[in-house]
């Protein structure tokens, strides 16, 4: 495998599946971002606490299934095709999983709200495991036809078997709320399902897709991805030994060293983002890229704060949870979130216009990808929701129920607006043929004489 990276190819191809399958997980995903914006602040005096509780159960499966994961599936049906130069096994599974995974999100995050431990949360648990293998087996089959392997396909593949994990460990969990039978701590397991979920599955595939779309966006050629490289050993290493050694006593050294690997790994990964941006043509960040920026930035630190959680010994357990809030507000709003909103300004733009304006061109006048939303808009939205988030982290540490409110009224300002210019991309039409002087001027003449002949 090449060790030197390019920005080559495209977000669309021959090889991509239909849009309109496509579609339906990004605009899903959208409508879940902005349930939980609209959560958050009905809810505000109640983000506290201990997070093993019904309502922050609610919130985070409503942000890791319904906004982020629900967004990566749509990806991968788009760029797997183009990335691994593959067509998908099948665009009807992708339909079907759809509605199976949409009742089953549905279902588990009002289960949770609920706190119905029963048949409600098993049935939904089950439809989700469902529609993931189909997920699984669809990116599978098709991978299995690959003839060039690059390492974004590596991670993918990587990634594929965490979401496995996660979703065994998840049903087995849920289940175990209702029906008790596993033995042992069950918020041990919770904190390894956590860890496995965010790190294994969804920070693994923006890795991975991280090496393909930014130098594309950024046009960025000569790189090394020896960083690349070593953070696949690292992360991966390290999700494995923690994945061991928690079945075992006394073993605490050895899951601070596996954890301390993770961290570094998640630094190489930070590295090699800095190459691929340091090695750019394109000087000038887009609004996009800068999202990018400062969710990796928040990264770093979500980073730090998750050592420190598992290095220090709190003697005061009210900050340990608050501190453990922070870190989860961290990673999903602050890191995932934000990062998501980003891409979607770059991919979303490219999609609607390859599959609406690009058989038009040297036709008739089409838009430019950056005319297909409003840019001043986005820049709002940004402050909106990196001033939120910042309020918000303050928020939860110092437990300030006015500070939370303010902040989480300033995230659903951004995500009305996040929405709004994504509904701007789907409905954007092509420009209006212009009309040359000479033409408007005997047009006008025209009418003219016609007037006086009448």
């Amino acid at each position: 495998m090449a060790v030197t990276g390019e920005a080559s190819g495209s977000l669309a191809s021959k090889m991509s599946p239909s849009f309109k399958m496509v579609s339906k997980y990004f605009i899903s995903s959208i409508a879940f971002f902005l349930a939980l914006n609209v959560l958050l602040v009905l809810e505000y005096n109640k983000i506290q606490g201990h997070y093993f509780q019904p309502l922050l159960l609610a919130l985070v499966h409503i942000t890791t299934l319904g906004w982020i994961t629900m967004i990566i599936f749509g990806a991968m049906f788009q760029l797997v095709p183009v990335v691994l130069e593959v067509k998908l096994f099948s665009e009807a599974l992708g339909e079907i999983q759809f509605w199976i995974y949409l009742i089953g999100v549905i279902g588990l995050v009002t289960a949770f709200w609920n706190f119905d431990t029963g048949l409600h949360m098993a049935v939904s648990a089950s439809l989700l495991v469902l529609s993931i293998l189909i997920f699984i087996f669809n990116i599978g089959a098709s991978m299995v036809k690959v003839k060039k392997w690059n390492l974004t396909g590596v991670y993918l593949i990587a990634a594929l078997f965490y979401l496995f994990s996660t979703a065994a460990a998840g049903i087995m969990m849920t289940i175990n709320l209702g029906y008790p039978f596993i033995q042992g701590d069950h918020l041990q397991y919770l904190k390894l399902h956590v860890d496995v979920a965010f790190i294994g599955w969804v920070l693994i595939v923006i890795m991975g897709v991280s090496y393909k779309l930014i130098p594309m966006f950024s046009l960025s050629h000569g790189y090394s991805q020896k960083s690349a490289l070593w953070a696949f050993i690292l992360v991966n290493t390290g999700l494995l030994g923690i994945t061991t050694v928690m079945h075992y006593k006394n073993v605490s050294y050895a899951y601070y060293f596996f954890v301390i690997l993770i961290a570094i790994g998640i630094m190489f990964f930070l590295h090699q983002v800095y190459l691929i941006l340091k090695s750019r043509l394109r000087k000038k960040f887009d609004i996009g890229m800068k999202h990018t920026i400062i969710a990796f930035s928040i990264l770093f630190l979500d980073t730090i704060l998750g050592l420190i959680l598992v290095m220090v010994n709190f003697s005061d357990i009210t900050v340990e949870l608050n501190l453990a809030l922070l870190y989860g507000f961290m990673s999903l709003i602050g890191f995932f979130s934000i990062l998501t909103v980003g891409q979607l300004y770059k991919i979303l733009p490219f999609l609607v216009w390859y599959h609406k304006f690009s058989s038009k061109v040297g036709k008739e006048p089409v838009p430019l990808l950056k005319e297909m939303f409003n840019e001043k808009y986005a820049r709002a939205e940004l402050y909106f929701l990196v001033t939120g988030f910042t309020g918000g982290a303050v928020g939860i540490v110092l437990a300030i129920d006015l500070l939370r409110l303010i902040a989480f009224v300033l995230l659903l300002i951004g995500s009305l607006i996040f929405a709004y210019n994504m509904f701007s991309i789907y409905t954007s039409k092509g420009k209006p043929i212009p009309v040359s002087p000479a033409a408007v001027k005997a047009s006008a003449g025209s009418k003219s004489i016609g007037q006086g002949n009448y």
